[in-house]
């Protein structure tokens, strides 16, 4: 077995302790023996289960949380409350630590999520829950980042999501099963013994220790700044055209203390001396073009995932089982695009594979948006197939690009910037399109209750529905510039070597 030991770059040595073998034969840049790099992935992986299964069996679970607790005008909030990155403090006190941390906070968000008794709960206690969520899941990205080249990262991002493909294969599943046999609760309370597993494989096979001069994290003030600065801008995002008037006073307030925490931001990071958000990363071409691609596909991404299973039960009346079959028609090419992305970046590179991705989430949407007057449940599963293996194929890309653009002693940062803009791009996109859905629904509905007034049911289905498809048009807008988007990405020197040896 080996001792890994993060210095204060987050860079990562080995030291044996321990005889060689022939069955310790290191399999990683980093040394690792075949058995502890196994038991480390495992580890990973279920840690990744944990947090991606919780995404899905949330959206398969969505439409009867919100029938219970009330609070359709709130639904976005429950996709959205995933936050912060802890890439900055695992460089500086190891990735382990973060990593434990973490799915600890986020098993605690998920006992907190079962027993809420409100929507409003709900909302708070998945915030816990992605304050884990933003610990483990870029931590996870950046131990593998270290433990492989840059030639194999691909393939390894590609194993992790894949693998944990399997929460997207059967959190629908488990999802319909715990719902209408025991109730909703255990969504949440199944997240327990997953997390368990996880802690135990990496406190027992992970061996990390802290360098004595490594430095303590100081950038207090670049963090709060930036906490602040994306909660009042998403308060104005949810509030407004629903709670408060869009040009009344406390919109307009939110949105400008939002922009001047924003300007404290980025003040505070240019003066920091670690600061949590380097901004000379973004003088990088693939960081600021990764990060322009992570926040637009997250917007596609995260509302596909909150708004076609909502639409499937509430506009079509589909059952929990046909809301199943509805998510389980995205996530299982999602899936396989994750698979096929990750084997193939050694290959044709990250660029190539991000525009393919991107190209067929489009053609997607633009099937999506073609069906009149709105699409059936079985359309809306074949629909399912390119926007998922479309989005598919990104993740691995957008990671790759991520890790490969910059030194490895700033993997830590780079892959949490990478999931942090993902989760970014999801809340702030998911609470825009929410306010957007929640407008046209009270408009629309105002307008058909003065034509027909003793239709309530079917008038407020007829109002929901067509504030879907317009929030479908949306969504296609949205996936055009990420298209285009992906063009900015540049093959990196380990990047065109793989292409030119492929």
């Amino acid at each position: 077995m080996s001792v890994i030991d993060a210095d204060v770059k987050g860079r990562t040595r080995v030291e044996p302790s321990g005889p060689s073998s022939e069955e310790g034969l290191a399999t990683t840049e980093t040394g690792h023996s075949r058995r502890t790099v196994t038991l480390i992935l495992a580890g990973l992986l279920a840690g990744l289960l944990l947090g991606f299964m919780d995404v899905t069996i949330v959206s398969t679970a969505g439409p009867t949380i919100i029938s219970e607790l009330g609070g359709l005008s709130l639904y976005a909030w429950v996709f959205s409350a995933f936050l912060p990155i802890f890439g900055k403090l695992s460089d500086l006190y190891g990735r382990k630590r973060l990593f434990l941390l973490g799915v600890v906070v986020f098993m605690a968000g998920s006992v907190l999520s079962g027993a809420s008794q409100s929507i409003v709960e709900l909302i708070l206690f998945r915030a816990v829950q992605g304050l884990g969520f933003g610990a483990f899941v870029p931590t996870t990205i950046a131990i593998a980042g270290d433990m492989f080249p840059p030639e194999r990262r691909g393939r390894v991002q590609g194993l992790l999501f894949s693998v944990n493909g399997i929460a997207f294969a059967i959190a629908p599943a488990v999802g319909s099963f715990l719902t209408e046999t025991i109730s909703w609760r255990w969504i949440f309370y199944i997240n327990l013994p997953v997390g368990v597993v996880s802690l135990v494989l990496i406190l027992s096979t992970l061996k990390e220790s802290r360098a004595e001069n490594a430095s303590a994290f100081s950038d207090w003030l670049g963090t709060s700044t930036l906490v602040g600065f994306l909660g009042l801008l998403m308060l104005g995002l949810f509030l407004g055209g629903s709670t408060f008037a869009w040009s009344s006073w406390a919109e307009v307030s939110l949105f400008a203390g939002s922009a001047l925490l924003f300007l404290g931001f980025v003040v505070a990071e240019r003066r920091a001396h670690e600061p949590v958000l380097p901004p000379r990363l973004f003088r990088i071409r693939n960081v600021s073009a990764g990060t322009a691609v992570n926040l637009l596909r997250a917007v596609v991404f995260f509302a596909i995932i909150a708004y076609i299973p909502l639409f499937a039960a509430a506009v079509l009346g589909g059952s929990v089982r046909d809301v199943r079959n509805v998510v389980y028609g995205f996530t299982l090419p999602l899936t396989a695009g994750i698979l096929v992305s990750g084997v193939a970046i050694s290959k044709v590179g990250f660029r190539k594979l991000a525009f393919l991705g991107a190209a067929i989430v489009l053609f997607g949407l633009l099937v999506l948006t073609s069906v009149r007057p709105s699409p059936s449940l079985l359309q809306l599963i074949v629909i399912g197939i390119p926007l998922g293996f479309g989005n598919g194929m990104v993740i691995p890309a957008t990671i790759v690009a991520f890790q490969n653009s910059v030194e490895k002693g700033e993997i830590g940062i780079a892959s949490g910037l990478a999931t942090f803009t993902l989760n970014l791009g999801g809340a702030i996109g998911v609470s825009i399109l929410g306010s957007i859905q929640a407008s046209i629904f009270a408009s629309t509905q105002a307008s058909l209750l003065a034509i027909t007034p003793t239709d309530g049911p079917a008038i407020v289905r007829e109002a929901f529905s067509q504030s879907i498809l317009v929030l479908f048009w949306v969504i296609l807008g949205v996936s055009v510039v990420t298209l285009a988007s992906t063009l900015l990405l540049k093959p990196t020197r380990t990047d065109a070597k793989a292409v030119g040896t492929a």
